[in-house]
């Protein structure tokens, strides 16, 4: 690769590098284990020649620095699995939808069922998709919150539409869409 008429080589992969570069990461995002070694590993990729995979060297390097980082408790995945729930049903994301988000970012498959199992507010025993539901119907206008006097028939139709696209029941949906508003601001928290 050349930069500016001369020619470019990529810049060296160390321990020393790898460990900055991850604390220089957790410093901006919250990040599960598996999460940080993805990110570690598409930063030596870069440096490599070619994009060249991690030498064994390098992925030693990358284990030892996660470890390093769990150890210090800069990565936590059941904390960072339960903020990032807490925060996708806040945005009105059902609980399937936070499950796959969990998974892809590389929270281990018992840590995401216990976290959205864990969802539920207890003293209100709502379940979780219920407070989803209410935060999206909320967020985008939609049943008690919607404007008057528009075409509340065609509107609906549409409204259930879209909850059923972002992934909520059907009976979820009605049952949210024909709850008053001040049945869906006590389920809030």
């Amino acid at each position: 690769m050349k930069k500016q008429g001369k020619s470019y080589k990529p810049k060296k992969v160390s321990a020393g590098y790898l460990e900055r570069a991850a604390l220089h990461y957790l410093g901006r995002f919250a990040s599960s284990e598996e999460n940080l070694r993805r990110v570690l590993e598409r930063k030596v990729r870069r440096r490599n020649e070619e994009n060249a995979p991690p030498t064994d060297e390098q992925v030693g390097w990358i284990d030892d620095v996660v470890k390093k980082c769990a150890g210090y408790g800069y990565v936590n995945d059941e904390s960072y699995a339960r903020q990032r729930a807490e925060g996708l049903l806040r945005k009105g994301k059902p609980t399937r939808q936070i499950m796959q988000d969990l998974r892809y970012k590389g929270v281990e498959q018992e840590v995401a069922e216990t976290t959205v199992n864990n969802l539920v507010d207890e003293e209100r025993d709502a379940k979780a998709d219920e407070l989803a539901a209410a935060a999206y119907v909320r967020r985008r206008r939609f049943g008690p919150y919607r404007r008057q006097g528009h075409d509340i028939e065609g509107r609906r139709e549409k409204e259930i539409a879209s909850m059923m696209r972002a992934g909520f029941s059907y009976g979820l949906t009605t049952r949210t869409l024909d709850s008053s508003q001040d049945e869906l601001e006590a389920l809030q928290p």
